[in-house]
């Protein structure tokens, strides 16, 4: 029964992000996430040093580790903000080893838990996306980005692309995949790769840029998106059923 603590600490916790990033304040709070990894590595090390096993004090470590590596990489690319890092994380800590009542496939003692969250929650999340952007075009609107005056830009709005000078001439362009223009050591008046997005500063050279006519009034930002809904469905799905992955490859192989 004490193994079931941390998943109901997950689904809580899930639940919580739910609430703040849809209806509350948008975000994913570090008042709930940052703490959900210290319980989660501190309950795993405590219950290995009880039951004298190095492998499971250290496996929230190891949970939480492959989660954030995962997660930050989907960060730097551009598709996450730091709430969704912290909230996988998070679940990492709580849940680097669990088997799933219908588990498919059967699961191995290794930490790789995090990684069938991550996977069911892309899975559950492409048919919603689908439908969005369906919506969005439907709409004649893109479903990512949209334009918006710079005169009327508001701290923490992300970026979609990078305006930085090079040489004296003021340059701007697309941040695809979250590259940024190369080479290094020209001014930068955005940061798409950012999570916090605009800063005042920022906002402030921008519409000074636009008041001197060098720069157009107008910047592609990127759509707030909440993913705590995606990864509250990808944790229940994992933790009640298992890889959501393998049974889609073994169910097209009976199909086939």
């Amino acid at each position: 029964m004490l193994e079931l603590l941390p998943a109901g600490l997950a689904v809580l916790t899930a639940s919580v992000a739910v609430y703040t990033d849809v209806w509350k304040d948008r975000i994913i709070p570090d008042a709930l996430t940052l703490p959900m990894i210290a319980v989660g590595i501190s309950f795993h090390l405590l219950l290995g040093l009880w039951e004298g096993d190095p492998y499971q004090a250290l496996s929230g470590i190891l949970g939480a580790s492959l989660a954030f590596s995962l997660s930050y990489l989907l960060w730097y690319l551009g598709g996450w903000a730091g709430g969704d890092v912290k909230l996988l994380t998070a679940f990492g800590a709580l849940l680097p080893i669990h088997s799933p009542p219908f588990s498919v496939p059967p699961y191995s003692d290794l930490p790789l838990f995090p990684l069938t969250i991550l996977f069911n929650t892309v899975i559950l999340t492409l048919p919603l996306l689908a439908v969005y952007a369906l919506l969005c075009y439907l709409r004649g609107e893109n479903p990512f980005y949209e334009k918006v005056r710079i005169t009327e830009l508001r701290e923490g709005m992300i970026p979609a692309e990078y305006i930085y000078e090079r040489g004296g001439e003021l340059l701007r362009e697309e941040a695809l995949l979250g590259l940024r223009p190369s080479p290094a050591g020209e001014r930068f008046f955005t940061q798409p790769r950012r999570a916090a997005g605009l800063t005042r500063s920022e906002i402030r050279a921008l519409r000074r840029l636009v008041a001197e006519g060098r720069l157009e009034n107008h910047l592609k930002v990127k759509r707030g998106m909440p993913f705590a809904p995606s990864l509250a469905a990808g944790l229940l799905s994992a933790l009640f059923y298992g890889d959501l992955y393998w049974a889609l490859i073994l169910g097209l192989g009976k199909v086939l």
